[in-house]
């Protein structure tokens, strides 16, 4: 059992906080939920037996994390009758962070003064993205803020949790291209040239693997400072490019046709589609409106241009499905269900089941991959090892041949 501590409304809603014990979040909520509370937050008390560990705020900077959760305090204090302002003070006493502390204080001033929350927030920059920004908008249009913000916290949620699964499935595969090329490097440079001066008078008369590899050593040894800066510059100048419009679009449309990959990213593109969609349109922004937040969700530069089009064609009377199907950078199936959706009146349901489908693909097929990366990756590093290892084993039965 894990400690947790929280914060809640009672049913008169009075703020309350503690702590308690439970299994896990989920239980915890469920605790406070069954003793007749309001949950509003719940998170490991750090330092504890058994507690798991929170995100952690570097020098007073907002992580996306504490964001998502100062939205989802926001929304549950919303839900339970508060005011914008109420709930906007109490939530930034609890901000996780300096700079969303004085992010949300600004806000809550601007609010005062008679603003609306949305320009409020439009208004902070970089703070609160976007997308963000127009949910919080529709939200205040249509009378549900709180149903809004809820929304936009599965939106987040569900984008962090499949960046984080991402980022932990690469960092094995990273590790072991590292741990290649230091070792590559170790043998070519230290290794190899200690058995250079044996070799030097058979001459020719060695085979030709052994003298490849030092030719390669002898190579990397005597320029191996240039070749270091020549590698990183390539690297900088590739992502210099890649961040511009026109070169990352084309890559992005490369991954797209790449054997394998080219599946994972459109499957990936589909459930971040349908993701916003379903969020969105719950939000209560029309088709159109919705479709233009939903592409900036889409990390493919080249399927964001390609929704520029479908956005187009569906303010022009054209069906969702249609457009869709025209763009080709969503899986067909998909579109598919889309299309009988769209025709029976369920598009954000039908949206929200695809988003939630194929964010579980993405991830499976994603484990897949890193599956069968990890150990090429390993046979890869022993063959370059086993091959120099042997070229050099070979070059000495040869010395000793021609001693003989």
């Amino acid at each position: 059992m894990a400690t947790f501590a929280y914060q809640a409304l009672t049913a008169a809603g009075e703020r309350v906080a503690g702590e308690i014990e439970a299994a896990d979040v989920r239980g915890a909520i469920q605790r406070l939920q069954d003793g007749g509370l309001i949950p509003i937050e719940a998170q490991p008390v750090v330092g504890r037996a058994g507690a798991a560990g929170g995100t952690v705020s570097i020098g007073g900077g907002a992580s996306a994390a504490q964001l998502t959760a100062a939205t989802r305090e926001l929304a549950t204090l919303i839900g339970a009758g508060q005011t914008v302002e109420s709930a906007l003070d109490m939530v930034t006493e609890d901000a996780g962070s300096r700079k969303l502390a004085g992010a949300l204080g600004r806000v809550l001033a601007k609010v005062r003064g008679g603003s609306s929350l949305a320009d409020a927030m439009a208004e902070e920059g970089g703070t609160f993205p976007r997308l963000y920004v127009a949910m919080v908008r529709a939200g205040e249009a249509s009378g549900q803020l709180d149903r809004t913000l809820t929304e936009l916290v599965t939106l987040r949620e569900k984008s962090e949790a499949m960046r984080s699964k991402l980022t932990s499935a690469l960092i094995y595969p990273a590790l072991l291209v590292l741990t290649a090329v230091g070792a590559l490097g170790i043998l070519l440079t230290v290794v190899v040239p200690q058995f250079a001066p044996l070799f030097e008078q058979a001459g020719e008369q060695l085979p030709a693997g052994s003298r490849m590899v030092l030719a390669v050593a002898s190579t990397v040894q005597a320029n191996g400072v240039a070749i270091l800066i020549v590698l990183l510059l390539v690297l900088l100048v590739g992502s210099r490019l890649l961040r511009m419009e026109g070169p990352g679009r084309a890559f992005d449309r490369l991954l797209l046709g790449l054997p394998g990959i080219g599946r994972l990213v459109r499957e990936r593109i589909t459930a971040q589609v349908c993701r916003g969609l379903a969020s969105l349109l719950s939000g209560g922004l029309d088709l159109p409106a919705a479709l233009g937040m939903t592409r900036d969700m889409v990390a493919n530069r080249w399927a964001r241009g390609r929704l520029d089009q479908v956005i187009s064609g569906v303010r022009q009377g054209r069906t969702l499905s249609d457009c869709l199907a025209d763009a080709d950078v969503m899986v067909p199936m998909a579109v598919k269900l889309l299309r009988a959706g769209e025709e029976g009146g369920r598009l954000r349901p039908v949206a929200a089941h695809l988003a939630e489908s194929f964010d579980e693909r993405v991830a499976t097929r994603l484990a897949r991959l890193v599956a069968v990366l990890e150990p090429t990756l390993v046979i890869v590093l022993g063959v370059l090892v086993g091959g120099i290892v042997m070229s050099i084993l070979t070059a000495v039965i040869s010395v000793n041949d021609l001693a003989i």
